[in-house]
């Protein structure tokens, strides 16, 4: 949820209604009115500040100057005046609802709690309760009141459920009270509702993202991996920004749809072609699409446009992951040990020690085949010379040393 209200006043227009039956017929208050009609929001405040001098007992006057003064930018002469115009009127709801709103613009979230508390949303005219359930819940949000915040949203969103605003602030308070898979699906009906709000896309696949990582089930991870990368398709497809697209590929990674996914890094790649996480992402998939060489390629890029910190630390350690799947150990140490990686380093030298004696265990059994090859020769120039003797016991060598080589060399 934003942090700031908007500036549009809520209930303003039925309170104009009501203020205009009751208001005094001074030339100030209808001139404060056409210029607050118009946008006028300095005119309107100069004049209503006149009809606050000439009835200072008026709490519409003093509502009115005060959403002006909120409209102009002049949040704390704003508070003072609606908190005046509330003590003049305690029983208008809107003066209360404008004073909460004026009180969030501020961060005054607690005073905002406090005044907003009371009103009973179920007495507020229709119009407003889903204004109203936003308020309320930024400021019981902004003081941990997540619950609070969370029942409010919940009732409203089931009375007006194409209501946008409503999920997307549910969300947040799912997501403050640490609940990231309903607030994944709030994110994710909030863009279903309103695909040009960028901002719920993309907490939708933060969250999705989020939630899949955590999970310590396969189905789940990949559920929550595929919904997320969904959302983001959408939204990179209305909205193709570099940032947009790498999210959705990241989220395909996770999917483990690496052709996908780097159908979207590619296209990251276009927009910022000397970006370094999208080579190692594309890295990631192209070594799990057994595409090793590109793979590398890929991190050698990365490192080049100067990948750091964290980054860089993975960039080494994915190389590291490739060669030694390339079986080639002597580069895997080198990057792993680019990486700060000794644990993977004292790894790769047992297989570098293995990988030697097997090198020599194949030199042998190549001499080994050698002398069974040239047996088998000798006995067959034997029996050509007619030296049947000599080729038999030469021949009944054989099936003992082929048994051996067999165990031996397999």
């Amino acid at each position: 949820m934003k942090s700031r209200v908007r500036r549009t006043t809520i209930a303003v227009a039925a309170a104009l209604v009501l203020l205009a039956a009751t208001a005094p017929a001074y030339a100030e208050w209808n001139k404060g009115l056409e210029a607050y009609k118009k946008k006028d929001w300095g005119t309107a405040v100069k004049e209503f500040e006149e009809v606050t001098k000439t009835n200072p007992d008026y709490a519409g006057a003093y509502y009115m100057l005060g959403v002006s003064q909120r409209a102009l930018g002049q949040v704390s002469p704003a508070i003072a005046s609606l908190r005046k115009a509330v003590e003049l009127d305690g029983g208008q709801a809107s003066y209360k609802i404008a004073l909460g709103q004026a009180l969030l613009q501020a961060d005054r979230y607690q005073d905002a709690y406090e005044v907003l508390k009371p009103l009973n949303i179920g007495s507020l005219d229709a119009s407003h309760r889903s204004s109203y359930a936003l308020l309320f819940a930024q400021a019981a949000t902004k003081t941990n009141r997540t619950a609070e915040a969370i029942g409010v949203l919940t009732a409203q969103a089931g009375a007006d459920a194409r209501n946008a605003r409503l999920q997307q602030a549910l969300g947040s308070a799912y997501s403050a009270d640490g609940d990231e898979p309903k607030a994944f699906e709030a994110f994710k009906k909030a863009f279903e509702l309103n695909p040009k709000d960028v901002a719920s896309g993309r907490n939708a696949i933060r969250a999705g993202i989020s939630v899949a990582r955590r999970s310590s089930s396969a189905q789940q991870k990949s559920r929550y991996y595929s919904q997320a990368a969904q959302v983001a398709e959408g939204l990179a497809t209305s909205s193709p920004t570099f940032d947009h697209q790498l999210l959705a590929g990241e989220a395909w990674l996770g999917a483990k749809e690496y052709s996908r996914a780097l159908g979207w890094f590619d296209k990251a790649r276009a927009n910022q072609s000397n970006n370094a996480l999208v080579y190692f992402y594309s890295a990631q998939c192209k070594t799990s699409l057994n595409q090793l060489n590109p793979a590398i390629a890929d991190l050698r890029q990365a490192l080049k446009i100067g990948a750091s910190g964290k980054l860089r630390t993975q960039v080494y350690n994915q190389g590291g992951y490739v060669y030694d799947k390339k079986k080639d150990y002597n580069s895997a140490k080198s990057w792993y040990q680019e990486a700060g990686n000794q644990k993977m380093v004292k790894e790769i030298d047992i297989k570098i020690a293995a990988d030697a004696q097997n090198i020599l265990a194949r030199k042998e059994c190549a001499e080994f085949k050698r002398k069974i090859d040239a047996l088998q020769l000798q006995v067959q120039e034997l029996e050509k010379l007619g030296d049947m003797e000599n080729a038999k016991l030469l021949k009944e060598q054989l099936p003992s040393l082929e048994r051996q080589y067999a165990e031996t060399c397999g």
